[in-house]
């Protein structure tokens, strides 16, 4: 084990054990009345005698019982004891402390004219609740850009959502999961205006049945509006040049605890992607529907050059369209129905991307260099529609979800090799269909005794071409396919897949056991032809380059499951083992391959909650499985410009994965942090080769040859409210090792890669006329298989607000970023300015947003992976100015 990563281990392990034993003296007791009637929600704090600052607290429950840890050695503390209705009590603590039986006297409290400010964040039991307006600038137009200022909370380029650490794996709006995890819609669209606060349920169960029995250890996000129905909306209408650019957005919105919609129609060409805002951003859930995403989809493409890692609005040369209509209906009997269906049509330009690749040959002394430049048009289109029944009741649980998702995405574009006249042509097209249905229904038998069962079928199809000439530019690796002028792969496959789970479940006081069998079958028949061409006529090549594969796979599994929830621990354990059967007939070689293996694949999850500050979560996984079709092709598939062939023996790999975690909050002081370390080990039966040309082409092979790769991660974040000048800060620091076997050119290697990443983020809305957001991000990784090979990355991002009357407002946004690779360094700067007027009463913005006004022409970034290093060059968007009107209603 590496020093630095064995000296993060202990840090991380006495953070830990240091945490734990913060929580281990407790305070418990009961309050009640004169009458001895219970008191609830009086609010119970631990004070220092000195400075009376606050140190702990929690709330009475119904039966006026409360419990909380103490959270330091210090014995000089006051016990306070707050009630509208009684007397206040505050005494000193005289340790040890015995349980505690408080009598509050009551007491008329007469209330003087006070001005009270609300706290930003207050907390009661596992829900979190963040007060909007305290984190809202006069800037903000969308829900997103407040939910980037909440500590605690992540969002990602894409609109992923995390708390602590963890992906939200619910999105409610007034309790209601409108979206069905395509969320990103809602909170790129509604105003935080209508909002009042934002919710965060810890360890949240959305089967009813099942709350307070069994823990998903995952978070989710409920969002409380502002009215009680709520008719809403945004709209955006925007338009200018050079080139004419265009940007709209029609957003109508209805809210309310019975129905919910959500309408929208956008289009753009400004850089802006529309195809993050309906991805599905949930997980799997024990006893709630399966859910299943071919692996067959989207096999063949065309070789690009690869998207730079800043902003894809700087460099997405785009035109998108996307129309949708989400809703909700709560019916009799506690059932609801859902809808979504979706429409949407993207193009993408790339053009003039150049990638000059350094690849490090341990078989020769001279490195293999070359030089790409690429020219491309992508198109995806895609219809969806999901219809879902859902009755989630205390004693019953029912869903049915239907699927249907048709799409095509076609792609072609130009490749030069050193020099122009290598000029490669390449086209794509790949048009695939799904039909899915799944349904999962928890029916009682009696109070404590369920029986659960579970289904998914699923039917996929796809059919693929990649075409591309001439084959004279190309690297064969055999002379049979020289005399062609071009080349045509054609790839189709079709699925079956079905996946059915009889489970019996019963629950001993707090724990809940669950018998299971699972039976999981799959159906695949996948065929590959190459073709050629000559005098405009395609003919088809030999045998050696054609599958025709029957692939069948069963499981029958019993599955073992055991949780366990008290008021401080959790834990889930399963226990599932698996028969599994593998059949692969190729029916181009008359051979057949069957696989018959026995899987142990156990996991376990556990919580501790030590305080209402302190959780302590730890994970261990270790699966096996067969080899994938994907993998199990032998005849040679031309994709990208290169020969892809595997293996047709099924074979074993095994993967063990071990986590551990720790979150602290304090809501009355604005303190977030967790940190986590996790180590992951793959033992996997096959070594991918790959044998690369001086031009960059390469056939990929696989061999069978037992090889690991080893991953370690740790990770610690911090954020920090600073309330009385209303500025949030936010720190992260990530490192990572990994060792990875490599065969290249028949030399074989192990790959260690380390990585650093820090950020940082300021954000201040202390004034009323001036908002700032600030980021920075140093980025570090090292390549020990390629000379000690070092890259870096710096980025610095600011956003300026300034409002100097009340209805104007200045926007400025600067961003900077350097790259380094040995002694070469490449740095671009980008500004872009917003200026905007607001007619309040009618909540209209009139904008003129000028980017990229340095007029930054390309992009340069460098590449580190494998043996591999790498220097793009990527075209910029112009300096344009775009006028819109933007609305509320």
């Amino acid at each position: 084990m590496p020093d630095s990563f064995r000296n993060t281990f202990i840090f991380c392990l006495f953070y830990c054990i240091s945490g734990s034993l913060m929580g281990q003296q407790r305070i418990q007791g009961r309050i009640a009345n004169t009458s001895n009637t219970p008191i609830e929600g009086a609010i119970i704090s631990l004070v220092k005698a000195e400075t009376e600052e606050i140190i702990q607290y929690t709330q009475s429950n119904t039966a006026g019982v409360f419990e909380m840890s103490l959270p330091t050695s210090n014995s000089n503390l006051n016990l306070r004891i707050q009630h509208l209705d009684y007397a206040l009590y505050h005494h000193a603590l005289v340790f040890p402390v015995p349980y505690l039986n408080l009598t509050l006297k009551e007491q008329e409290t007469v209330l003087e004219e006070i001005f009270i400010k609300p706290s930003p964040i207050t907390q009661r039991h596992d829900t979190l609740s963040y007060r909007v307006e305290s984190f809202t600038s006069k800037t903000d137009r969308v829900l997103e850009d407040v939910l980037k200022r909440l500590p605690g909370i992540e969002v990602s380029a894409s609109g992923q959502i995390k708390y602590q650490g963890e992906n939200i794996h619910r999105f409610y709006v007034e309790g209601l999961d409108l979206m069905k995890g395509r969320y990103a819609a809602i909170t790129k669209a509604i105003s935080p205006d209508d909002i009042s606060r934002v919710e965060v349920y810890e360890d949240h169960q959305p089967i009813k049945m099942l709350a307070g029995a069994v823990s998903t250890g995952k978070p989710a996000l409920n969002i409380r509006l502002k009215n009680k129905i709520s008719r809403t909306g945004t709209a955006k209408i925007g338009g200018g040049f050079s080139p004419f650019i265009w940007d709209v957005t029609l957003s109508p919105m209805f809210f309310s605890r019975l129905f919910q919609a959500l309408g929208s129609y956008e289009t753009n060409n400004t850089g802006s992607t529309l195809v993050t805002k309906m991805t599905n951003l949930y997980s799997f859930e024990k006893y709630d529907t399966f859910l299943y995403s071919p692996t067959n989809m989207s096999f063949l493409q065309i070789a690009t050059n690869p998207d730079p890692s800043i902003k894809q609005n700087r460099y997405w040369f785009n035109q998108g369209h996307l129309g949708n209509l989400n809703v909700i209906q709560k019916l009799k009997q506690e059932w609801e129905f859902a809808a979504t269906v979706y429409y949407l049509n993207e193009k993408n330009t790339a053009d003039d991307r150049m990638q000059a690749t350094t690849i490090h040959d341990f078989s020769s002394d001279t490195p293999i260099v070359y030089k790409r430049t690429t020219s491309s048009l992508a198109t995806q289109e895609t219809f969806l529609s999901t219809f879902t029944f859902t009755q989630n009741k205390k004693k019953n649980y029912t869903k049915n979800k239907t699927t249907l998702h048709v799409s095509r995405t076609k792609a072609k574009g130009n490749l030069t090799l050193h020099t122009p006249k290598n000029l490669i042509q390449q086209q794509t097209n790949a048009p695939a269909v799904q039909l899915q249905n799944t349904a999962s229904t928890i029916i009682p038998l009696t109070e404590k005794h369920w029986i659960n069962f579970r289904s998914l079928v699923d039917f996929s199809k796809n059919r693929e071409a990649y075409y591309t000439t001439p084959t004279a530019l190309f690297s064969m690796n055999t002379l049979d396919l020289t005399p062609y002028n071009s080349l045509n792969q054609q790839v189709e496959n079709q699925s079956f897949y079905t996946r059915n789970a009889l489970s019996y479940v019963w629950r001993k006081n707090n724990w809940t056991l669950s018998e299971e069998y699972n039976f999981t079958f799959q159906r695949t028949d996948f065929t590959s032809n190459l073709y050629g061409e000559m005098d405009g006529i395609l003919f088809p090549t030999s045998d050696t380059y054609r599958n025709d594969l029957s692939y069948q796979m069963s499981s029958h599994v019993l599955h073992s499951k055991i949780s366990f929830r008290s008021k401080r621990w959790s834990f889930n354990l399963n226990l599932p083992l698996d028969w599994n059967v593998v059949s692969l007939t190729n029916k181009v070689n008359k051979q057949e391959d069957n696989n018959r293996k026995l899987f142990f694949s156990p996991t376990l999850y556990a919580q501790y909650t030590a305080s209402l500050r302190w959780t302590f979560r730890g994970n261990i996984a270790y699966n096996s499985v067969s080899t994938p079709l994907n993998q199990l092709y032998a005849s040679p598939i031309f994709n990208a410009l290169n020969f892809t062939s595997y293996t047709n023996q099924i074979l074993p790999s095994h993967r063990f994965t071990t986590k551990v975690e720790t979150s602290f909050k304090d809501p009355f002081t604005g303190w977030f942090s967790y940190m986590n370390l996790e180590y992951t080990q793959q033992d996997r039966p096959i070594l991918f080769t790959k044998e690369i040309s001086d031009n960059g082409q390469q056939l990929i092979q696989a061999v069978e040859q037992r090889n690991t790769k080893t991953t370690k991660q740790v990770a610690f974040n911090i954020n920090k409210l600073i309330e009385p000048i209303s500025t949030t800060v936010k720190a992260n620091l990530s490192y990572s090792s990994s060792k990875d076997p490599q065969l290249i050119n028949h030399i074989y290697n192990t790959v260690k890669t380390n990585q650093n990443i820090y950020r940082f983020s300021l954000s201040n809305t202390s004034y009323s006329w001036l908002n700032v957001d600030y980021s920075f991000t140093y980025q570090q990784r090292k390549n020990s298989a390629i000379s000690s090979y070092q890259t870096s990355k710096k980025t610095h991002d600011a956003t300026i607000g300034i409002l100097p009357f009340s209805q104007h407002t200045l926007l400025a946004t600067l961003s900077y970023q350097e790259d380094h690779i040995q002694q070469h360094s490449f740095t671009s700067t980008f500004l872009d300015l917003t200026y905007r007027y607001t007619f309040s009463k009618r909540k209209i913005d009139v904008e003129f947003a000028w980017t990229n006004l340095l007029n930054t022409v390309q992009y340069n970034q460098v590449i580190l992976e494998d043996m591999m290093s790498s220097v793009t060059q990527t075209p910029i968007r112009p300096r344009q100015l775009l006028v819109s009107i933007r609305f509320s209603f």
